[in-house]
């Protein structure tokens, strides 16, 4: 009797989960909240958009792309502190994702909190390294670094960042225009110009003001 009973368990135990239709359901809904959510963003619904992708990060926490369109979302409904507690939870959920650091501290630098922007643009490089550079938005990691350097009037730290940038994106004329001020504040007044001239060249309207006022 034992032996049957002990057989019977192994068959129960060997039987294949089935999904119901229901079962099935739950797990498309997720996905199914970030497809009606990226058309929102579309269609400008941002409002909407936010929602749905909060719903789909709460039923689906490990969906990356459900941050990442929330951040979209966030930028035009300036949900600020929503989206930066859901970038803080997915830096936990994807461990080393530059692109969550990037955004994290394009927050921070909005804040003015320039510290904690050059540290998370700091990790972002980091782990850029380590990911690969071949993502297109790399160079504006040194970029937006950059920019915090020249906010707290670090122009000799910001240099090097604006050079690496445009070395992965050489057609930039914000870069030019931007490392021409760090120049000029290093008194690299020649090297301003030359920046400043390629950055006018490329469609900087405010480059020239500068170009008038110092590059006689």
């Amino acid at each position: 009797m034992k032996k049957i009973c002990l057989f019977l368990v192994f068959l129960s135990a060997t039987i294949p989960t089935v999904f119901s239709q229901t079962d099935l359901s739950e797990i498309n809904k997720p996905l199914e909240y970030v497809e009606q959510a990226n058309k929102d963003i579309e269609n400008g619904d941002y409002e909407q958009a936010v929602q749905k992708l909060i719903a789909a990060i709460r039923l689906q926490p490990k969906l990356r792309d459900a941050y990442l369109s929330l951040n979209v979302a966030c930028s035009y409904t300036n949900q600020n502190a929503i989206l930066k507690s859901y970038l803080q939870k997915a830096k936990t959920i994807f461990e080393e994702d530059d692109e969550f650091c990037y955004y994290l501290g394009n927050l921070y630098q909005h804040e003015n909190n320039l510290s904690l922007a050059i540290k998370e643009y700091t990790l972002a490089i980091q782990y850029a390294k380590k990911n690969g550079e071949d993502y297109e938005l790399v160079y504006a990691y040194y970029q937006n670094r950059a920019s915090c350097y020249l906010k707290n009037n670090e122009y000799a730290k910001a240099i090097p960042d604006f050079n690496y940038a445009l070395k992965l994106n050489q057609d930039n004329g914000a870069i030019y225009a931007n490392r021409g001020i760090a120049y000029f504040k290093t008194g690299q007044r020649s090297q301003a110009c030359l920046d400043w001239k390629k950055a006018s060249q490329l469609g900087i309207s405010s480059a020239s003001t500068y170009i008038k006022r110092y590059c006689k």
